[in-house]
């Protein structure tokens, strides 16, 4: 009974309209992401906790001198020498991990890059690189959910939205900002935003948030209490601070490119040149050190003078941007979001010094920097924006950085011709993302939703005592399998006519001799999506596939034929390519 009812479960998900089961895949999903981002988070605070001084998990500052350096270079060397006897298949990490397996491996994320994302994340985060948690957390959830549905067997399609879930669900547990994770979601992670995928991402992202503000409070990120514009007057002031962020994303990215060139280099080599860059910057600056939101709200109290936030500004960048490129196994929405803050602020108290009366308090531009800075990296403006309101609880901010944001994704995309940091990264592996409407469109549907399971085997030499067996009801799809192995399929207006008319003199007949408009077959999963149903067919040069399981153990068989006729039909276009 059991087994039946999660077969008729499995079924359902096969069309992406399925709210019910879909929703409760959201749930789920939260339920662990929760878990292990909550473990992930303990595992990274407790420890800085009680090593940095002052009991505070962000206090690297306060460390002696030469731990500055030290510090970063020696974790830079262990997790190099880790990821040097690490196979290359499981080095892959972070977002961009996600996204190319969301769009070329069927939602499937190996657990090997999930635990190398785990410790190693860690070792990167409490060696104090220069990064930011959301990208392991991301990883981390994404997988973790993905590896759940892989469990259940669930098709490939519903894996896609599991990864999606685990993502929106993992960003929210981490910043408390359950809105903000599910449009990153669709917009960074799944390339596109449904109605339906709303459902389960929206569940997944408000019940991981449950559980963490359950276990961490329900912090506000960073309060930024009545911050306001003061006058219109101050628009083309934010529109020079979104130019400005919009300049900063493409260096950031542009030096992120450069550091990817040399991805064919030692993993080893590539470790101990971020952390030396790390390092030299840190014994400079060491705020650069760490997530630094110690150093994000100091810049909003305006405890840095201009000079100390020119340099934070630049060292951040620098180190960010090197250990992104280099493939730190670390998340750059911290970095932006401190990036955009110390941009923000210098500009803010520049503005503040040469109009006191009109510009606003230096701390709103913060925010302004730290929204614009974000979304330009990402090329998310839209998650930058709920972002900054969710942090800072202030939706008087919202006008204006809608202005500073696009202001900044202008000058990346059209001024530097840049792409996302993210999307850099996948071009620079070789992992382009195919997102047109279509693409994306047959991801989401399983061939279990359109295949026909109106079908019946026969072997190829058919007793004649079978016949009228197969007139009396006869079915859609004849499957005959050949000495080889291979299914070849007869459509009934092929081969019902001729056995109904067939007077046969011997006991059997050779059904492959006497039938033709046979069709050749090329095998696919029933776990499968149509953009795989359609990428065998193009690449067995065949219109008609077959569909069984091969991971079902019990109850009758789970097959079918699917045609690209059938695809055609359904999108009502000529999917031909």
């Amino acid at each position: 009974m059991l087994n039946n009812s999660l077969q008729e479960f499995r079924r359902r998900l096969a069309s992406p309209d399925a709210a019910l089961p879909y929703a409760l895949l959201g749930l789920l999903s939260g339920v662990i992401t929760a878990g292990l981002i909550i473990l992930f988070r303990l595992a990274l605070e407790w420890p800085l906790a009680e090593f940095l001084p002052g009991d505070s998990a962000e206090n690297f500052e306060a460390l002696p001198r030469y731990w500055h350096f030290a510090l970063p270079f020696c974790g830079a060397l262990l997790l190099g020498l880790i990821l040097h006897f690490t196979p290359l298949s499981y080095r892959m990490t972070g977002i961009p991990h996600v996204i190319a397996s969301l769009h070329h491996g069927r939602g499937r994320l190996p657990p090997g890059n999930l635990a190398l994302q785990f410790g190693g994340g860690l070792i990167a985060l409490l060696s104090g690189q220069s990064g930011g948690r959301e990208g392991p957390a991301v990883h981390i959830g994404a997988a973790a959910s993905s590896l759940f549905g892989l469990r259940m067997r669930l098709p490939n399609n519903s894996l896609r939205v599991m990864t999606a879930c685990g993502t929106a669900a993992a960003i929210a547990a981490s910043f408390n900002t359950p809105i903000a994770g599910v449009i990153f979601a669709m917009e960074v992670v799944m390339l596109e935003y449904t109605v339906t995928g709303f459902v389960p991402v929206i569940l997944a992202s408000v019940t991981a948030t449950t559980l963490s503000q359950a276990v961490f409070g329900d912090i506000v990120f960073l309060p930024a209490g009545d911050l306001n514009m003061n006058s219109l007057l101050e628009l083309p002031f934010i529109a020079l601070l979104g130019i400005s962020a919009g300049v900063l994303s493409g260096l950031f990215v542009s030096i992120q490119s450069r550091c990817l060139r040399l991805l064919n280099k030692p993993v080893l080599l590539r470790m101990l040149l971020a952390g030396l860059v790390t390092g030299l910057c840190a014994t400079l600056a060491p705020q650069i050190l760490g997530i630094g939101y110690d150093s994000l709200q100091a810049a909003m109290d305006g405890s840095y003078s201009l000079q100390v936030l020119l340099l934070l500004l630049v060292l951040k960048l620098l180190a960010s941007a090197v250990s992104c490129g280099m493939g730190m196994p670390i998340g750059i929405i911290g970095p932006s979001l401190l990036i955009g803050a110390f941009a923000g602020a210098l500009l803010g108290n520049v503005g503040v010094m040469l109009f006191p009366e009109l510009a606003a308090d230096h701390s709103f531009y913060v925010l302004l920097g730290m929204a614009a800075t974000m979304g330009a990296i990402l090329n998310a403006p839209l998650a930058a924006l709920l972002a900054i309101i969710e942090l800072t609880h202030n939706l008087n901010v919202v006008f204006p950085a809608m202005l500073a944001v696009i202001a900044a994704q202008l000058v990346h995309k059209e001024g530097f011709g840049l792409q996302s940091a993210h999307q850099t990264t996948l071009q620079a592996t070789q992992q382009s993302v195919r997102s047109d409407p279509l693409t994306l469109e047959l991801l989401r549907t399983s061939v279990a939703a359109l295949m026909d399971r109106n079908l019946k085997h026969v072997v190829q030499h058919l007793p004649v005592a079978d016949i009228p067996g197969l007139t009396e009801k006869p079915v859609r799809w004849l499957v005959i399998t050949n000495q080889e192995g291979q299914q070849i399929v007869v459509h009934r207006e092929h081969w019902f006519p001729l056995l109904n008319a067939l007077q046969p003199e011997d006991e059997t007949i050779d059904l492959l001799a006497i039938l033709e408009h046979r069709r050749r077959t090329a095998a696919v999963d029933v776990t499968g999506t149509l953009w795989e149903a359609l990428d065998a067919m193009n690449q067995a040069g065949l219109d008609t596939l077959f569909v069984s399981s091969s991971r079902q153990r019990r109850g009758p068989p789970d097959e079918g034929i699917i045609t690209r006729e059938a695809l055609s039909d359904h999108y009502n276009l000529p999917i031909r390519f």
